[in-house]
């Protein structure tokens, strides 16, 4: 969520300054002179700098922009990496736990999760209709036949529900009936191990 949000800083802050943190070029747009930025992993005070890129303000702004190509390929990296996380990670330790096979743990969100990422590595970031009509949790945030777009706010939904399913899951092998929140009400969890205290002596 941060590296999301830092697209959006990128943005800000080269809005305000681009006509001081870039330099003219001779071709002019609309009276006003093209605007470039200098991008550079190097200290820009020191001399014979090696550029990263130089690249158009305007183009360089709406990249960075919220909803832009940087946010995009960010966050569509983010969902790959988390059900990659889930299937050869936590699915495995899950049924160890619980003495199961992986096919036992199932999770409607992660299931979700899987559908998005095989459109975004396989299908151009398009879900299929027909795919589309197997999400169960997520439909309404990813209409079919359209290029998947996942805005910092359907990102934070995203982990909000995949807590929300660990919940579930947890109350269910725990035997949870009457629980003081319901899954439905939780946006975030926090797991503390107990230290286990020294015996006294009697």
């Amino acid at each position: 969520m941060d590296a999301l949000a830092g697209f959006a800083g990128h943005y800000a802050r080269v809005h305000r300054q681009v006509h001081r943190v870039s330099k003219p070029v001779k071709k002019k747009k609309e009276n006003n002179e093209t605007v470039v930025v200098y991008a550079s992993y190097e200290d820009p005070t020191k001399p014979d700098i090696i550029h990263n890129r130089i690249v158009r303000a305007d183009t360089y702004l709406e990249a960075n922009s919220p909803g832009g190509s940087n946010e995009q390929h960010h966050a569509r990296a983010i969902v790959v990496f988390l059900f990659t996380y889930w299937e050869d990670e936590i699915r495995p330790r899950l049924a160890a736990a619980k003495g199961t096979s992986v096919d036992e743990i199932k999770s409607d969100i992660m299931g979700d999760m899987r559908i998005l990422r095989h459109a975004i590595l396989h299908a151009k970031c398009n879900i299929r209709p027909e795919e589309h009509k197997r999400l169960r949790v997520v439909s309404s945030m990813f209409p079919p036949s359209t290029p998947i777009h996942i805005s910092y706010e359907d990102m934070h939904r995203l982990f909000v529900l995949i807590k929300q399913d660990c919940a579930q899951l947890m109350h269910s092998w725990l035997g949870i009936k009457n629980a003081p929140l319901s899954t439905e009400q939780i946006v975030d969890i926090a797991i503390q191990r107990c230290r286990k205290k020294p015996n006294k002596p009697l």
